[in-house]
C-alpha cells in the first residue's frame, strides 16, 4: 500500500493497481470507467496524484458527507452564539428580526421540507 499524504496531514491509503497515468487513462478511459465501479481510481501525472475518479454514487456520498458536516458546524455555531449571548441577553435579537433581515416569514419557516416544491 502507498500512503500519501496532503497538505492536512491525512493519510490516503491506496493500492499500486488504484493507481494510473493521465496518459494511460486518456487512452482506456472505458475500461476505467468500468473499474471506477468497483474503487477509486488516482489518476498520476510526472509521478504524483493530481486527481480521484470516482463512480457518481460515490461522489454523491461523499456531497451528503460534506453536507452534513456544514450543518454540524453551523449548529455548533448556533449553539456557541448562544451560550455566549445567555451571559448577555440585552445583546439577543428577536427572530421577527432575523426573519425580517433574511426576507423569511413565520409562515415560511413552519412549512414542512419540500411543502414549496408541491406548490
Amino acid at each position: 500500500m502507498m500512503v500519501m499524504r496532503h497538505e492536512m496531514e491525512d493519510p490516503v491509503l491506496l493500492s499500486p493497481s488504484q493507481l494510473v497515468s493521465s496518459s494511460r487513462l486518456s487512452k482506456n478511459l472505458g475500461a476505467y470507467l468500468n473499474e471506477v465501479r468497483k474503487r477509486p481510481i488516482f489518476v498520476t501525472r510526472e509521478q504524483e496524484v493530481e486527481a480521484v475518479l470516482l463512480n457518481l454514487d460515490d461522489y454523491r456520498e461523499l456531497l451528503g458527507e460534506e453536507q452534513k458536516m456544514e450543518e454540524l458546524y453551523l449548529a455548533v455555531l448556533a449553539l456557541r452564539r448562544l451560550a455566549e449571548n445567555a451571559k448577555t441577553p440585552e445583546n439577543l435579537i428577536e427572530i421577527d428580526e432575523v426573519l425580517k433581515r433574511f426576507g423569511i416569514t413565520r409562515e415560511e419557516l413552519a412549512e414542512e421540507p419540500g411543502d414549496e416544491m408541491e406548490s
